[in-house]
């Protein structure tokens, strides 16, 4: 029988492995600041990417614009996206998904409420957000370039606006003439349209001001 003071015996044939202390760091630290830096690498890479689409268009901006602009390594790049529409595409589904935010906040706010009240809700919201957000009016300009594959995406917002709408003709609440039924797309058309010339011309009038008054016009010409 083995004396108390003496170790337990190890069982043939079991491997030992000496434990090290680990001294100055936690367990899986350094995989945390790689993905960390990985996130603000690609966040940087979009923002980059969106102001120059807003400015300067999307044909008119390359790789290696965003790439000289931001200070990325090509690599850094291309890890993180394939290819410039790659960057485009991922704008356009953050837009999408502001429109689908947007108008599931403003029905639910408002489910009594008219259609006038509920439209200019949604595209109130809209002029504040892509007034301070770039990647956001980039991601909406981004929907009508032919050149990208953007899965239809000013389609999606007409057609998501336009189930209000023709809801509301239904009901008798908008008047049910050609000009209604264009409703949906004059006021996305015209939401776009207001972020390009307020861009070009520079007028105090601030653009959420400008949606605002494109959507009040449209709307008196349709109310029943």
């Amino acid at each position: 029988m083995n004396s108390p003071n003496e170790p337990a015996p190890t069982p043939e044939g079991a491997a030992t492995t000496p434990t090290r202390p680990r001294i100055g760091r936690i367990p899986g630290s350094k995989n945390s600041a790689m993905q960390d830096r990985a996130v603000r690498t690609r966040e940087a890479i979009i923002a980059v990417a969106a102001k120059h689409f807003d400015t300067d268009g999307y044909g008119d901006t390359s790789i290696n614009t965003i790439s000289h602009t931001g200070k990325f390594a090509k690599g850094a790049m291309y890890y993180h996206f394939p290819s410039k529409e790659a960057i485009a595409e991922h704008l356009i589904s953050d837009w999408n998904r502001t429109v689908n935010e947007s108008i599931s906040k403003a029905l639910a706010a408002s489910p009594s409420g008219t259609a006038g009240e509920k439209l200019t809700a949604i595209f109130t919201s809209l002029a504040h957000q892509i007034t301070e957000n770039t990647n956001l009016r980039a991601g909406m300009k981004l929907t009508l370039e032919p050149t990208i594959n953007n899965g239809a995406a000013f389609a999606h917002w007409v057609d998501a606006i336009s189930g209000i709408i023709e809801t509301a003709i239904t009901e008798g609440e908008l008047t049910d003439t050609p000009t209604t039924h264009r409703l949906a797309w004059n006021l996305c058309a015209g939401t776009i349209g207001a972020a390009n010339a307020s861009a070009t011309l520079r007028e105090d009038v601030d653009l959420a001001t400008r949606i605002e008054d494109t959507v009040t016009a449209h709307l008196k010409s349709t109310t029943a």
